[in-house]
């Protein structure tokens, strides 16, 4: 009887590259980035908070029209540790302490990086 045991011998490590915040502005959550601004509506909030995804839409989309499309959404990890964000198919991470706080009005901002492979190793 032959046993064949497989186990991945590589792994892709990553950078986070800060690049941005979000922010508590009038109940919503205001994400700037370096490229683009974008918001998790107030109303949406609550679903976000309930490990639910929450829409993401561009600010000036929604300047524009009330009828605005999301570009993207926001949710809670598995392992319940951060954010992502995904806007125009980038994501974006944020650590979930720090966006309770925010939203709990303990602090000003969430940190917003992204997540940059470094490379592969054995």
């Amino acid at each position: 009887m032959v046993k064949i045991t497989v186990t991945p011998n590589t792994k892709t490590d990553v950078k986070f590259e800060h690049i941005g915040a979000a922010r508590l502005y009038n109940g919503s959550v205001r994400i700037d980035v370096k490229t683009m601004q974008a918001v998790i509506p107030a109303g949406e909030v609550c679903r976000l908070e309930d490990h639910w995804p929450a829409p993401v839409y561009d600010i000036s989309d929604v300047m524009k029209s009330a009828d605005a499309a999301p570009v993207g959404k926001a949710w809670i990890t598995r392992s319940g540790k951060a954010v992502m964000i995904s806007i125009n198919d980038v994501q974006y991470v944020a650590p979930l302490a720090q966006v309770k706080g925010m939203l709990k009005g303990e602090r000003k901002y969430a940190n917003v990086s992204t997540m940059q492979p470094v490379g592969v190793t054995a």
